[in-house]
């Protein structure tokens, strides 16, 4: 038996610390039964080491068997592996190990692909070998070679069939493998074609049927009922909608497809006693056949797992389960043994509701650190990207807005598109963080970039908690464009007239692109986002929409076949672009684009725009507002508060750079330090960055410290965020086309999209 992989320790989740005691003071109202719901206690039962991977894990015969691969590699890269399976009672105890005998066979490296236990007392396994022979420099040999074996539930290996096709011209393998009923293994082999092969326990073909191959191409998943029909979850041929439906290998037929009315944000798998078992970012579901909606039966963050997602759930009964899932604090795999909490058994708490777009792991976990050390309130979470389909990616995000404004908003938003922002803030529907802060003991005493909090800020009052942040501009060498007072679209013109002919202001942009860059950069000058008032019918927006006409609509058809990526990275350099787009999230970073790309001194000229403003700050990962409306504004505030801390700013977490002023300079000062890694005895390795420019390897170097000061005056200079909305840009393309295609003047245009414009904005605040 293998000591340390199974652990009988307990590892309970605060779900089960809950129904032990841990007091509250919520008022034990209707809300406080949100964190009630699905509810499970976990026990950890196993710990899966970084070398081990979990092939199969299913519960048969009162017996629940787990089944993995450990790699073990020794100095000249080849492997030694053990193959086998644990089984234990559903909880883990009376649990052995069964080594799975492997075959000898010649080959270099081997994997296992697909495994099954079959109710006949038969384990399967498809082995991937890869055949490597070097002997003959002139006729170097690989091959995948895919092997089907058989063992008897003791660990004997009873055959190993090659089913891959040896012709190299009709390569094959197993996609997936499944129960064939009395103890047979059924393959559905894809590759050249798809086939249905179906293995005796003698390891001899009982049959073989050639599958559709336009039908098999859109299929999720492929399971047997327990009855031993073949069932099929599929897309349509348009890739948005799916079905489940029975399938008859031998006549090729479907039966009654039923669509799937949720989304296609859930790991499907087959259910015990449902038709589906699902899985997804949030939790595990069920779901059958005339059902509305998936019915979830547990909840990670109500349940304080922290995982994203669960793999091989097994149901042992109505109320206990097993499954792996990754820890997302760790990244290690687990496997836990977990049971229902009864919502009496749980004190109440004063909840509220976290709900976003996208709700990400790092936030998820503060979220269970949350709700651990609180003893008054408790936070469950709402993650609206699991609304969104095939047919609308979007739908997560206008949920959200149609929660808010039915009176359904959450206590604490976590948004990533800001377009609304100003909407919410006219309509009275956020806090004021900016008093929060104020009235905040520690967070108080801190310097944060106040350049961030007024872009962020509407009326002067800041109603986002933005815990990073990042900078778009564009830069330009100094010795082309200077100091520039001013910068349009006509400033651009003049200096590409000193350029060599053929220099172009954005290099190989499309017109396309430009309208999205110029709507980003410059929207804040078309339309005001705090009184609302389009500006459209302006110099500055004729000069764009004049420089647009310019533009491409499309590259040329060989463009990507005679694509030169030397010619292009020294565009820059050779002045046959002047502007380069420079996205700063790390100062450290951007001296591959400044020193490598520019190769010079270069100035933050922004995009050209008419107050000569043409930079942005955008939020980090993510950006929380808190709601004016909830009842829970101060238990808010403690969780969104953490985000600010000097803990949290001066950490390792970052993509980003911290809007708190000693860490973001301490960050800014790495930028002045040469690249190293460390050796195994823990020494600093240091080694030099470089170019590559048509050819010519280029070292690049540090930054000084009076570069990076420059970058950082530059950074606290910008103030507002970026601006788009894809309704005003359709707005723009739709109506610029007449201009761009000789029918209207540029006037007649931009008359109707300022009118357009302003209605919608009118209609949407």
């Amino acid at each position: 038996m293998k000591k340390g992989f199974w652990r009988r320790g307990l590892a309970l989740g605060l779900a089960a610390v809950m129904t032990l005691g841990l007091g509250a003071c919520g008022g034990g109202d209707d809300s406080s039964q949100l964190a009630k719901q699905n509810v499970y206690s976990f026990q950890e039962i196993s710990q899966i080491g970084n070398d081990e991977n979990v092939n199969d894990m299913i519960y048969l015969n009162d017996k629940l068997y787990l089944m993995t691969t450990k790699y073990k590699w020794d100095d000249e890269g080849n492997s030694n592996t053990t193959f086998g399976y644990y089984v234990s009672d559903a909880d883990g105890s009376n649990q052995n190990f069964v080594a799975l005998a492997g075959p000898d066979r010649e080959g270099n490296r081997s994997w296992i692909n697909n495994t099954i236990f079959t109710k006949g007392g038969y384990v399967y396994a498809v082995e991937n070998t890869a055949f490597e022979d070097t002997s003959d420099p002139e006729n170097y040999v690989y091959e995948d070679r895919y092997y089907l074996n058989c063992w008897d539930m003791e660990g004997k290996l009873l055959w190993s069939e090659r089913i891959d096709n040896a012709n190299p011209d009709e390569y094959s393998y197993c996609n997936y493998l499944l129960d064939g009923g009395e103890g047979r293994a059924l393959a559905i082999m894809s590759g050249s074609k798809y086939e249905a092969v179906l293995y005796g326990t003698d390891g001899k073909e009982v049959s073989r049927k050639e599958l559709e191959q336009d039908f098999f191409d859109r299929v999720n998943t492929i399971f047997t009922r327990d009855d031993g029909t073949l069932m099929v979850v599929s897309y349509d041929e348009d890739w948005t909608k799916c079905y489940l439906a029975s399938y008859d290998l031998e006549s090729g037929t479907m039966g009654e497809q039923t669509e799937l009315v949720f989304s296609n944000n859930y790991n499907m798998r087959k259910g015990s006693d449902t038709d589906l078992l699902l899985t997804n970012n949030l939790g595990v579901y069920t779901w059958n056949i005339g059902d509305a909606e998936p019915k979830m039966i547990m909840n990670y963050i109500n349940s304080d797992l922290p995982t994203n997602n669960m793999q091989y759930v097994q149901m042992i009964d109505d109320k206990h389960f097993v499954a792996i899932y990754n820890d997302i604090e760790n990244w290690e795999q687990r496997c836990a043994y977990f049971t229902y909490v009864d919502p009496a058994d749980i004190p109440d708490k004063e909840v509220l509701v976290l709900g976003g777009e996208y709700v990400n792991s790092d936030v998820k976990s503060k979220v269970i650190e949350f709700n651990k050390t609180s003893d008054q309130y408790r936070i469950t979470v709402k993650d609206y990207s699991t609304y969104n389909t095939n047919e609308d990616w979007t739908a997560g995000q206008t949920r959200l807005n149609s929660d808010i404004t039915s009176g359904q908003m959450p206590d604490i938003m976590l948004l990533n598109n800001m377009s609304s922002y100003g909407n919410y803030v006219s309509k009275g529907l956020l806090a004021d963080i900016g008093k929060l802060l104020e009235a905040d003991e520690e967070l108080s005493k801190l310097e944060y970039l106040q350049n961030v909090w007024d872009a962020f800020s509407v009326n002067g009052n800041l109603y986002a908690v933005v815990p990073s942040f990042n900078v778009r501009t564009m830069i330009a060498k100094k010795s082309l464009v200077g100091e520039p007072q001013s910068w349009t679209m006509s400033d651009v013109e003049a200096v590409l007239a000193t350029m060599p002919e053929g220099a172009k202001a954005f290099g190989d942009m499309m017109r396309d692109s430009y309208i999205y860059y110029m709507l980003s950069y410059a929207g804040q000058d078309f339309i005001d986002v705090e009184t609302g008032k389009c500006n459209f019918n302006s110099q500055s927006f004729i000069e764009m929409l004049e420089y647009a006409k310019t533009l491409p609509t499309e590259y040329p058809q060989d463009y990507w076949e005679n694509y030169d990526y030397s010619f292009y990275e020294s565009q820059y350099r050779e002045n046959r672009a002047l502007l380069y787009d420079l996205y700063i999230s790390n100062i450290k970073d951007c001296k591959y684009q400044i020193k490598g790309y520019i190769g010079e001194e270069i100035t933050f000229v922004g995009f050209p725009t008419s107050d000569s403003n043409g930079s942005t700050i955008n939020s980090g990962s993510y950006t929380f507002m808190i709601s004016a409306r909830s009842k829970h504004q101060e238990g808010a505030w403690q969780f969104v508060r953490q985000f600010l801390t000097e803990e949290y700013q001066t950490g390792d977490q970052f993509y980003d750079m911290p809007v708190l002023k000693s860490a973001f300079l301490n960050k800014a000062k790495e930028a002045t330090e040469r690249p190293y890694w460390t050796d195994e005895d823990g020494n600093k390795e240091y080694y030099d960055d470089t170019w590559n420019i048509n050819g010519e390897e280029v070292i690049l170097e540090p930054f000084t410290q009076e570069e990076v000061d420059a970058i950082c005056e530059f950074i606290y200079t910008v103030d507002r965020t970026a601006y788009y909305n894809e309704d005003i840009r359709n707005i723009i393309t739709e109506e610029a086309e007449a201009f761009f295609a000789g029918q209207k003047s540029v006037q007649e245009v931009i008359d109707i999209i300022q009118s357009r414009a302003q209605v919608f904005v009118n209609e949407n605040r």
